[in-house]
């Protein structure tokens, strides 16, 4: 399973807040490469006015992401024990 999470931050600017994907290697910008074939979300956003609004849309982007099929399915074991 991915460890993949969304983190809010302070814009560079100091306007409002963004919403970045988080995980071992590092923070990057959420961008259409997560959904890898399925429909990306762009409805969702990424650049807010409040914290409160961006880590609300992060909750969202987590639900999306958690419940993509390629994530779900099962990977079978090359290897018998």
């Amino acid at each position: 399973m991915s460890d993949l999470t969304f983190v809010v931050r302070k814009k560079s600017d100091g306007n409002g807040w963004t919403i970045r994907s988080h995980s071992i290697l590092g923070e990057s910008a959420v961008g259409p490469r997560l959904a890898k074939g399925s429909a990306y979300p762009s409805e969702f956003g990424l650049i807010f006015d409040t914290m409160a609004e961006a880590k609300e849309t992060a909750e969202k982007w987590t639900k999306w992401y958690y419940g993509q099929n390629y994530l779900k399915k099962k990977r079978k074991s090359k290897y018998l024990a």
